[in-house]
């Protein structure tokens, strides 16, 4: 076992190596302003006009990604936690991140995340379009269009062999964006 551990190892450290000197694979950005929403809950948000563009850019992106929602101007963090948790609490919710009691006031960061593939569908959850109610997600659609928030979204996509790993640098982003929603 202790050669297996020393091979599991070196596999790490190889692609950890391989990061370092070449960094990630790709970046992805988009601002999503949360006003213009329109109920794409019966059909496919993938085909609509508005978003055609930004779901063809993330089908393109295959391997495990670390992303996080930064929280444009003007809208307040407080004002965002207290409709996460009145629509949390409402009939027919669909599950939204932990609302943590402690939490770091002058965040930009709404919510940090990773996936290991399928990164378009897990947006497709955090922007609330997603039919299944207990898969977790920001579920912005339900909540924060009526406040106007405005959202960007960051994505870094990561080589294949690195999905054992983003879970560590999601645990990092959030140490170092401090959202102020979601349990790391």
């Amino acid at each position: 076992m202790k050669e297996k551990i020393k091979l599991i190892s070196e596999g790490l450290i190889s692609s950890l190596q391989h990061l370092k000197k070449n960094g990630t694979k790709k970046y992805f950005q988009h601002d999503f302003d949360c006003s213009l929403f329109l109920d794409w809950n019966l059909s496919d948000i993938r085909d609509s006009e508005e978003h055609k563009l930004v779901f063809q850019k993330l089908g393109a992106i295959s391997g495990p990604v670390v992303y996080w929602f930064e929280i444009l101007p003007p809208t307040s963090n407080e004002d965002i936690r207290n409709c996460i948790s009145e629509y949390k609490y409402s009939d027919g919710a669909k599950s939204v991140p932990a609302l943590k009691k402690k939490y770091f006031k002058d965040s930009k960061a709404l919510y940090v995340g990773k996936v290991k593939r399928n990164f378009w569908g897990r947006v497709i959850q955090h922007l609330g379009y997603y039919h299944v109610k207990r898969t977790q997600g920001l579920q912005l659609y339900h909540w924060a269009k009526e406040l106007g928030l405005k959202v960007r979204l960051h994505a870094y996509e990561f080589e294949p062999e690195m999905d054992d790993l983003v879970s560590l640098f999601e645990l990092q982003f959030s140490r170092i964006l401090k959202p102020i929603t979601g349990k790391h």
